[in-house]
């Protein structure tokens, strides 16, 4: 009896301590994350191409222009010019890379959003599961905490829940069609 109430014991502190472990090792992740890429973003890289803000503002305005107000709308130019060519820095203070090989500095919409190559077409951008599938990512903590982690030299605590209801850029209200 003593032996068997003794292995419970042992089993329930392993499984403990396995918890704890677990639990420690999903931190640690968090704060070693990016400047790098989640598999999602690595994915839509690797089948799209990025267009620029630009073309997004063509039909998302009122988001664009609210964007221009924000840091990440003037990322690059907040870092130092000896910053500017270390990678380590510039990999959160630009957007990505263009088919022409042209750097989109800033922090763009497709930092967060994704490349826009196939999702950009108003028919695309109509259909959630069609943008999806061309690209449109979407915005988690992860997307969030490539950048925004403790590996940053300028880091502040960052709280995703209270970064999303704050956001980046308006978000209007769309009519519904009658």
């Amino acid at each position: 009896m003593k032996r068997k109430i003794l292995m419970g014991l042992v089993a329930i502190a392993s499984l403990a301590f396995a918890i704890t472990a677990q639990a420690q090792d999903a931190e640690k992740a968090k704060e070693d994350t990016a400047p790098g890429k989640s598999d999602t973003l690595m994915w839509a890289e690797s089948n799209f191409h990025y267009v620029g803000e630009k073309k997004c503002k063509m039909c998302h305005k009122a988001e664009y222009n609210s964007w221009l107000e924000t840091p990440h709308a003037k990322a690059w130019d907040a870092l130092k010019p000896e910053e500017q060519k270390n990678a380590e820095c510039a990999g959160c203070h630009i957007t990505g890379v263009t088919e022409d090989d042209s750097t989109l500095v800033n922090v763009g919409c497709e930092a967060c959003h994704g490349p826009g190559s196939d999702y950009k077409k108003m028919k695309t951008m109509k259909d959630m599961k069609l943008a999806s599938a061309a690209g449109l990512l979407p915005i988690t903590e992860a997307t969030c905490v490539r950048c925004h982690n403790k590996k940053s030299p300028t880091f502040k605590e960052f709280n995703f829940e209270e970064a999303v209801v704050k956001g980046v850029h308006e978000h209007p209200v769309k009519e519904e069609k009658k």
